[in-house]
C-alpha cells in the first residue's frame, strides 16, 4: 500500500510591523509641492517689483523666495517623482527652475503693481513672459529646444510684444510723481476752500490829521 506524502509546508516566519510607505501621490504631499512653488513664485513676485522701495529688505525676501522656489523644485521633481534624474539633470533643473520663478515672479508682480511703478512693469511684464516660457521648454521633460520654433512660441512671442507696447502706451498717461507706494507715509491734504479764514482783531487807529491852522484837532 503506497501512501501519499504531503509535501512539506514552508513557513514564512512572522513578519514585524512595519510603518507604512510614504504616498507620493496622496492629496498632502502633492499639496506641499505646490504650495512651495506658489509661495516662492509670490514671494520672488513682491520683490522684484518692490526693490527699488527698500533694496537690502527686498533683496533678501528675494533670496527666500527663490530659496522655497527651489525647495519646492526638490520635493516634486526628486521626492514625488517616480524617477529621480541624474546629477547633470538636476543641476539644469534646478538652474531653470530658478529662472522659471523669477518669470513669474516678474510677470505676477508687474501686472499687480502697474499702476505703482507703470514703467518698469512696462518692460518687465513681458520679458517674464518670454524667460517663464524658455525656462519652462527647458525645464520640462518632455520639453526639446525645437519647441521654441512653433506657432505657439510665435504666439507667446507676439503676447509678449503686444503687451509691452499696450503698457508703455498707458505707462505714458500715468503720472507717476504723485503716486507713492509707502504704505505707511500719509500725505498732507490742502486746507478745503470754504473754509473760514480766521478772525482778525479790528485795525489799528489812524492817528489824527493835522488841522489847516497848524494845530491838531481836539475836542476841549
Amino acid at each position: 500500500m503506497t501512501t501519499v506524502l504531503e509535501p512539506e509546508r514552508h513557513q514564512t516566519p512572522a513578519t514585524k510591523h512595519r510603518r507604512p510607505a510614504f504616498d507620493k501621490k496622496s492629496l498632502p504631499a502633492r499639496y506641499s509641492g505646490q504650495m512651495l512653488y506658489f509661495l516662492g513664485a509670490a514671494l520672488i513676485a513682491g520683490a522684484v517689483v518692490h526693490y527699488p522701495i527698500n533694496p537690502p529688505l527686498y533683496a533678501i525676501i528675494c533670496v527666500v523666495g527663490a530659496f522655497v522656489f527651489l525647495l519646492g523644485t526638490i520635493v516634486n521633481e526628486f521626492v514625488l517623482a517616480d524617477e529621480r534624474p541624474v546629477l547633470s539633470q538636476a543641476v539644469s533643473l534646478v538652474a531653470f527652475s530658478l529662472l522659471l520663478s523669477f518669470g513669474v515672479g516678474m510677470v505676477g508682480g508687474g501686472i499687480q503693481h502697474f499702476e505703482q511703478f507703470p514703467e518698469r512693469s512696462a518692460w518687465m511684464t513681458p520679458l517674464g513672459l518670454l524667460m517663464s516660457y524658455v525656462a519652462f521648454v527647458a525645464k520640462d521633460s518632455k520639453g526639446r529646444w525645437r519647441h521654441l520654433v512653433t506657432p505657439f512660441a510665435a504666439g507667446v512671442v507676439a503676447l509678449a510684444v503686444l503687451a509691452w507696447l499696450g503698457m508703455t502706451a498707458l505707462a505714458g498717461t500715468i503720472s507717476s510723481d504723485g503716486q507713492s507706494h509707502d504704505h505707511g507715509s500719509t500725505t498732507q491734504t490742502p486746507a478745503e476752500p470754504d473754509q473760514a479764514p480766521a478772525e482778525q482783531g479790528p485795525p489799528a487807529e489812524a492817528p489824527a490829521k493835522p488841522a489847516k491852522d497848524g494845530h491838531t484837532s481836539h475836542s476841549h
